[in-house]
């Protein structure tokens, strides 16, 4: 079964790709745009746009990429840059006609960046909320546990809905995950608890959650010990644990075989028990999905 309804930011235009970063070094634009009508060809209904540390140092070939983006499709983009400067650029040149009317994004707000909801006033926008970090008299916290997440988010959104004028639907809640590969800290687990507090949270109804859902299968080979792609399973996996409870959204790549998996599916298994473990023990049951005994 595949998700029909997951609405997938588009994440290619971003230099932490290969292939792209080759684009942005020959300042090919014309490959760029042949980029952005691939994902949305492949089902992304938005477009992330990411140029890296240029973004900070050549604001004409900024302005060049979202104009030409938005001659060649007409999904709304998200800007992210965790810069006013760079923000107010891109909010500034964002034609909302051309993506049918829709709002772009702000990618990413925190309670570190919280000045960045200034940028609100350019434009009508949506936003993206980290919640995985939480300010305590102006020093960045790493939220450790569910509870924390949720309730940095909850102090976000009433802030957003209350002075800024937002609805709920403006708001994407971004839990963040990384490489299960590596996480000996249960942050991958932490997320999915963390996603379905806010599912069940009244003050939550109709705000949207989102992940980068890639980051998950970084440090991965391709396959599982059973031949199958270990990669998108391990995704899925996350997917199949979250979908249910209020994950809506997701930063990733179109096209993939997202899939809800069955129970006793050889991936699906592995994580749902590496999930249950702490510290290597973790780490040492999802390598069992690639790694002879």
């Amino acid at each position: 079964m595949h998700y029909q309804d997951l609405t997938i930011i588009g994440e290619r235009i971003n230099p932490g790709f290969a292939s792209s970063k080759a684009l942005f070094d020959n300042s090919d634009i014309d490959g760029i745009c042949k980029l952005a009508t691939e994902q949305v060809q492949k089902g992304a209904k938005h477009l992330n746009i990411n140029i890296g540390a240029r973004a900070m140092t050549d604001s004409e070939f900024m302005k060049e990429i979202i104009l030409r983006v938005q001659d060649t499709v007409n999904v709304p983009l998200s800007f992210d840059f965790p810069n006013m400067e760079v923000q107010e650029l891109c909010l500034k040149i964002y034609d909302h006609q051309k993506a049918c009317g829709q709002k772009p994004v702000i990618n990413s707000i925190s309670e570190l960046r919280w000045e960045m909801t200034e940028l609100l006033k350019i434009r009508p926008c949506r936003v993206l909320l980290m919640a995985s970090e939480r300010s305590e008299n102006g020093e960045k916290i790493a939220n450790k546990t569910a509870d924390e997440v949720l309730e940095t988010a909850r102090r976000m959104v009433k802030k957003l809905t209350g002075s800024h004028g937002l609805s709920n639907d403006d708001i994407f809640i971004d839990v963040s995950v990384g490489p299960v590969a590596v996480d000996m800290e249960g942050l991958t687990r932490m997320a999915i608890q963390a996603i379905r507090k806010i599912g069940s949270c009244p003050d939550m109804k109709g705000v949207h959650m989102s992940v980068g859902l890639s980051n998950i299968s970084i440090m991965v080979p391709p396959k599982a010990l059973d031949g199958s792609p270990l990669k998108v399973l391990l995704e899925s996996a996350f997917l199949t644990n979250t979908v249910p409870h209020g994950l809506d959204t997701i930063i990733g790549t179109a096209g993939r075989n997202y899939q809800f998996l069955d129970s006793d599916n050889f991936v699906l298994q592995g994580f749902n028990e590496a999930m249950q473990l702490d510290d290597v023990e973790s780490i040492m049951r999802i390598q069992q999905l690639y790694k002879e005994a």
